[in-house]
């Protein structure tokens, strides 16, 4: 993140200093030491490329959303304003290019490039979610596929890549990134809507003044009468909404039980991944990726 350039390192340790998980890059290195890469230092260089992706994203993301807080503290838009949250996070994702050129390895060049399209592309089929209650579950999954599970998927596979794996091992890391990647988003959309939860400096109902349509939105939606329906069209289809329409949207979500239903199909998934970690080798490595699982899944708890 060093530059010549101040504003550079200074956008960018503001958003390190924000805290974050770091899965995508854990991932990465917890990979490639599960089949026993001890050569140099390819993964930890791949897995800074992963989490410069990541950055990027975000500095883009909470320009899109209009985002004043990302984790409880002011994001780098609101302070620098949008036009060096844009360009910095433009520079981020060419240092990242610049890493990825120089491991010199086509296979790591696709994954890359594969999952930062993916991103790009899930990014911009969430604009169809916006304001839109006419979505289905497959189609929210679909975008939050691409968004989210994209580069969760890539970070997994780059391990087995540095370390050779076979191509039916390279499929299973695949699948693992891109279930957890799921059952990951999903949560982090319940967290949205869930004041039972530690919360992990989220602010609650970002998602609903934004008018997105999620999967707790869209659960509760399908079971709303006809009169709680026109409820959901004025406040997320017209976006009117006032005072007490989130209190009002917190109830229904409430009634219909759609936070529990989107955290067991979160469940569903995270589990999923679970089961793949059974077919790869069985050591303390592995019992950090299943850790991951359940931590994913306990973090809204």
């Amino acid at each position: 993140l060093k530059s010549d350039v101040p504003l550079i390192p200074l956008v960018s340790e503001h958003l390190l200093q924000s805290g974050g998980k770091r899965i995508r890059p854990t991932l990465t290195l917890l990979f490639s030491k599960l089949f026993g890469y001890h050569f140099g230092n390819r993964h930890i260089e791949l897995a800074s490329c992963v989490e410069l992706i990541h950055m990027a994203s975000i500095l883009h993301d909470d320009v899109v959303d209009e985002s004043k807080l990302r984790r409880g503290k002011v994001t780098a838009n609101n302070v620098w304003g949008n036009k060096s949250s844009i360009l910095v996070g433009d520079y981020l994702f060419s240092k990242s290019f610049q890493i990825m050129v120089k491991d010199e390895d086509f296979s790591v060049m696709k994954t890359i490039a594969d999952a930062s399209q993916s991103l790009a592309k899930g990014e911009v089929m969430q604009l169809s979610l916006i304001n839109n209650l006419d979505t289905s579950k497959e189609k929210y999954l679909k975008v939050i596929e691409g968004k989210t599970a994209g580069l969760f998927s890539a970070a997994s596979v780059l391990g087995g890549i540095i370390t050779k794996q076979k191509q039916v091992t390279l499929k299973y890391l695949s699948l693992f990134g891109n279930y957890l990647g799921i059952a990951f988003q999903i949560l982090d959309d319940v967290l949205d809507y869930d004041f039972s939860s530690s919360n992990f400096g989220k602010k609650i109902g970002d998602d609903f003044k934004e008018g997105k349509v999620t999967l707790p939105l869209l659960i509760a939606y399908n079971k709303s009468n006809e009169k709680e329906k026109l409820f959901w069209k004025k406040v997320i289809e017209e976006l009117n909404q006032e005072k007490n329409d989130l209190k009002k949207a917190l109830d229904i979500i409430a009634k219909y039980n759609s936070l529990s239903e989107a955290k067991n199909c979160a469940q569903i998934y995270s589990e999923k991944a679970k089961e793949i970690l059974k077919k790869l080798p069985q050591n303390n490595i592995n019992s950090a990726l299943c850790a991951i699982c359940d931590f994913v899944l306990k973090r809204n708890n």
